[in-house]
């Protein structure tokens, strides 16, 4: 760690820290919903609060998992897989908006969809980005990089909250989570290409990761959806490649694999 500090601090001579934040940056949208939802899609008042209490007691639930996951599964598959399903369910519960309100299916819907949304969102895009943010910074400047993640994260968090009513009204509830719902998938598509992995890395491993071209992620991420769909849909017996060298593999026993 003292290397790596010493290393750092003749990197970082006559170079702009604002330059370098921008650099390591990423974007991290998180929406909430409050009762006022429950309430427009027929809840009485005090049925909509249980509502929200529910979603609430969901988010707490399913974050534990989280703690045990983001070491073992890790942080960027986590919102590989979490990304879609939450894009999915917004646009089911956007969609049960068209339920006729007269009806209990409407209620129980837009309910579902919500609660489905807190499942996958509380061990994904929740934790998660704080974890990476206190990761993808250098040493020397970690607390100004997790200064800015966490006023970015509630920047919007905020501009969320005033946005969303106005938004309703001009998009109506349908076109208000079809909205949210397309973030979620280009949110995927930013992971996939520019986010890497740093789960159960070193602070020298990391230092590496980061080093390698944006460019070569994106390749990297591209290459990585044949994979899947030979290894996962297909069942073909094959490895995955291997963009880095950890401290446990040497260049004789990645044979094959890609070093960067």
């Amino acid at each position: 760690m003292a290397e790596l500090l010493r290393a750092e601090e003749n990197m970082k001579i006559g170079q702009s820290k604002i330059k370098e934040l921008w650099t390591f940056c990423g974007v991290n949208v998180i929406a909430y919903y409050s009762s006022s939802i429950f309430s427009n899609s027929g809840f009485s008042d005090q049925s909509a609060l249980a509502a929200s209490l529910g979603f609430g007691v969901i988010n707490f639930l399913f974050a534990i998992p989280a703690m045990y996951t983001i070491d073992t599964f890790g942080r960027r598959n986590l919102l590989l897989i979490t990304f879609p399903l939450m894009a999915l369910f917004l646009l089911f519960t956007g969609f049960s908006f068209w339920i006729p309100p007269t009806t209990d299916a409407r209620v129980s819907c837009i309910a579902l969809g919500i609660y489905l949304f807190g499942v996958v969102y509380s061990p994904g895009e929740g934790p998660v980005p704080f974890t990476y943010s206190a990761e993808a910074y250098p040493l020397y400047m970690r607390t100004l990089g997790m200064s800015l993640a966490t006023a970015t994260t509630w920047f919007f968090n905020a501009l969320l909250s005033i946005t969303w009513p106005s938004l309703q009204r001009a998009f109506k509830p349908q076109g208000a989570f079809g909205w949210y719902a397309a973030w979620n998938i280009i949110g995927w598509i930013l992971v996939l290409l520019f986010m890497p992995e740093t789960k159960g890395k070193t602070l020298e491993e990391l230092d590496q990761v980061f080093s390698v071209p944006t460019s070569v992620h994106a390749a990297y991420g591209l290459r990585q959806i044949p994979y899947f769909l030979k290894k996962y849909i297909f069942r073909q017996d094959i490895q995955p490649e291997q963009l880095y060298e950890t401290e446990e593999q040497t260049p004789h026993d990645l044979g094959e694999t890609k070093i960067v």
